[in-house]
């Protein structure tokens, strides 16, 4: 009797449209007695993308837009580990197993369906404040956050507040911004007689788009149909637009315009999945270079389709657009080239016409184009949720979805909402220069710590003296300029007092240049700084140095008749570049008997400082490297990176407050914010002595105060 043969594995890693497509075909194909179809996917279900946008806006629930993979993929393996890579050469794929160990699987044949991931990094701010809308978490967060937006204008009597909070500027003219841009205005135009404060000339809905016109993918008369229908319903259309980057409080555009708004939508910027960028193959735009038949150059058993691989369309020589309807098609086509391949038949190429282009713009209106005719308006919207209505992938949630488009045109959409606890979270945050971080008498509710940037603590005179901070707290303080009384740079964090003291802000903090933090809510900031030591520590001490009970008062004038430049000294010597070895550090600070060097790119900018105390980090990285001498390591591996700097512009008193708020002799002086070219530096002692010959001996004698006396500063939270 001959041995029972084994069954072939074929891996599918990707469970969208093309993934989907691809395991059914491949089961409807292959014998199940021969052949094993595993699908790799994170969730457990497949996401139908054009339907997030009705999600956020409460159209559709959440659970009649994904698929459960095991309802929808009969006699397939479903298995939702993490892909960590793939060997081509060896014919398997790593992943991380149920108990966190890195497992394999080999495979006769692999196909490569995992789409793209978001990247909203590419605009500086937007990761960290906008929404994305690439899964169902996404359109969850964001329909929460606009029943959030609608209860905090509700209650506001602040009319410009108000007025923020109902602002939301969709980034992307593509089909995701348009339909989520829409489906939002509807939203809160539809919800508005359930609010008794809130009036339609209130609501604000903007997209911001980079290109001449909208909507570049359907006809030129689609696109002016569907901008003037837009435009009619409140929805206001930025052409030729730039966002440039994002902060808490609205977009900046590349033409110096800024549009405040409380929500800010992404639905630009992806980027290739690690495991595909890994891969030693051709790729094309980002994407995996696939051949005619969707095969992978050099590897007969390696096929790649959907959003992750540049696909040549047989039919007219271009490459293939990464929708859904390219997708579904591209996945049944490989399917039968691999089942041609494995019964030795030759493949064929990809060749697909599109079918059509389906917008819905919100208000019931959508824009059509099927077969070389363009409808729009009612009829072209319910056209649209036809032809999605029959895509869904399965029965069950046909009729779902079909009955909560029935009851959408009958009953309100629900404004419930889960809301979740904004203190028990960690995130980062981007704010450009000159962005207010937090205010003077804000309510304190996260802790911040510095990655990248400066910013500058300033406090307004009347709080400057601790006497009358707790009696100021309903004065008038619109007029008055506040002061800045220290810079802290990378490493620093602030916020710390406040909420230990569950107090309001005692102080504001304003970026300095453009800063990204880390940001603790209260709750984990308490967990983390109790049970971590050195958090506790340095956020002890930070208090006890920042809470010194006496002021400058008695010396604020003096601190303010001395310039700046009258205590500034030139550069000690010619300072180093990132490149130049330890060994040349050394020979210059012994040479010129030196406490620091500055260190400059080749523009001149201040990139670092390397004291005599960096020196002994170079036997370290000696150490950790092991094929390099400590004098050859390069200053750029023990130096200070971006240091704490003031500026031409800044006082002694800035200068003073800084060196003291980071323990330091001496702090350099730059040009200005915005030119890092070094110019000098301030120590302590030059400080010190024009304050004693200002000051006068008898006066510090008279007072009680020795010269070697520490000065104490004001407090900022």
């Amino acid at each position: 009797m001959a041995p029972k043969q084994s069954k072939q594995n074929i891996v599918i890693l990707g469970g969208g449209f093309a993934g989907v497509k691809c395991a059914r075909r491949l089961r409807q194909l292959l014998p199940e007695e021969r052949y094993n179809i595993v699908v790799f996917n994170r969730e457990n279900h497949m996401v139908f993308h054009p339907l997030l946008a009705e999600v956020a806006s409460a159209a559709v629930q959440p659970k009649d837009v994904g698929a459960p993979l095991r309802q929808l993929l009969h006699k397939v393996q479903c298995r939702t580990e993490d892909i960590l890579n793939i060997d081509l050469d060896n014919s398997l794929v790593e992943y991380e197993a149920h108990d966190g160990k890195r497992r394999q699987m080999n495979y006769d044949q692999v196909v490569i369906a995992c789409g793209n991931a978001p990247n909203l990094a590419l605009v500086p701010g937007m990761d960290e404040h906008a929404f994305g809308l690439k899964t169902i978490g996404d359109a969850l967060a964001l329909q929460a956050h606009i029943m959030q937006q609608l209860e905090k204008a509700e209650v506001c009597d602040d009319l410009d507040r108000k007025r923020w909070y109902l602002s939301f500027i969709v980034v992307g003219g593509g089909f995701s911004g348009v339909e989520v841009a829409g489906e939002i205005n509807d939203l809160l135009h539809k919800s508005l007689r359930f609010f008794e404060n809130i009036k339609p000339e209130d609501i604000s809905v903007v997209i911001i788009h980079s290109r001449d016109q909208i909507l570049p993918e359907v006809s030129q008369s689609l696109r002016l149909r569907a901008k003037a229908r837009m435009e009619e319903a409140g929805v206001k259309i930025y052409l030729n637009a730039h966002a440039c980057r994002a902060t808490p409080d609205g977009i900046a555009l590349r033409d110096g315009r800024i549009l405040p708004g409380g929500t800010i939508v992404c639905t630009i910027g992806t980027s290739i999945l690690p495991i595909v960028e890994r891969l030693s193959v051709l790729k094309k735009n980002g994407r995996i270079a696939a051949q005619a038949d969707m095969s992978i150059p050099g590897h007969a058993n390696a096929w790649a389709i959907g959003d992750c691989a540049a696909i040549v369309n047989a039919l007219d020589n271009q490459l293939c657009p990464t929708v859904a309807q390219f997708a579904e098609r591209q996945g049944v086509q490989v399917a039968d080239n691999i089942a041609r391949r494995l019964q030795g038949q030759p493949t064929r190429p990809f060749s697909f016409k599109m079918q059509g282009q389906l917008c819905s713009i919100g208000g019931r209106n959508a824009i059509a184009e099927i077969s070389g005719l363009h409808i729009s308006g009612f009829i072209g919207w319910f056209i649209w949720r036809g032809v999605y209505l029959m895509k869904l992938p399965s029965i069950s949630q046909k009729i779902k979805v079909g009955l909560e488009w029935g009851c959408d045109l009958i009953f309100p959409r629900t404004l419930a909402h889960l809301r979740a606890d904004p203190s028990k979270r960690v995130s980062r945050a981007f704010y450009a220069a000159g962005d207010f971080i937090f205010n003077q008498g804000d309510a304190a509710a996260e802790f911040f710590m510095i990655e990248e940037g400066e910013v500058e603590v300033l406090k307004l005179p009347e709080f400057s003296n601790s006497s009358n901070a707790s009696h100021n707290t309903s004065g008038d303080t619109k007029n008055i300029d506040p002061e800045v009384v220290a810079v802290l740079g990378p490493g620093d964090f602030f916020g710390e007092a406040a909420l230990l003291n569950d107090r309001p802000r005692n102080a504001s903090v304003r970026a300095r240049t453009d800063v990204e933090v880390v940001v603790l809510g209260r709750s984990i900031f308490s967990q983390i700084s109790l049970a971590l030591s050195p958090l506790r520590d340095a956020v002890a001490k930070a208090v006890q140095r920042r809470a010194s009970p006496k002021s400058l008062d008695e010396y604020r004038h003096v601190l303010g008749a001395i310039s700046l430049a009258s205590v500034t000294d030139a550069l000690p010597g010619a300072p180093l570049q990132p490149e130049s070895t330890v060994e040349n550090a050394i020979e210059r600070i012994n040479k010129h008997r030196l406490d620091f060097c500055c260190v400059v790119n080749k523009a001149g900018l201040l990139v670092g400082i390397v004291t005599r105390s960096d020196l002994l980090s170079a036997i370290d990285v000696a150490t950790a490297i092991q094929d390099k001498k400590a004098a050859e390591i390069t200053v750029k591996e023990i130096m200070v990176k971006d240091p704490v700097a003031i500026t031409l512009e800044d006082t002694t008193l800035l200068a003073l407050l800084t060196m003291r708020e980071h323990g330091l002799k001496r702090v350099p002086v730059l040009e200005s914010r915005a030119n890092r070219t070094p110019r000098g530096y301030v120590r302590i002692e030059n400080i010190m002595d024009h304050v004693v010959r200002d000051l006068g001996s008898d006066k510090l004698v008279a007072s009680n105060a020795p010269m070697t006396r520490e000065i104490d500063f004001p407090k900022f939270e």
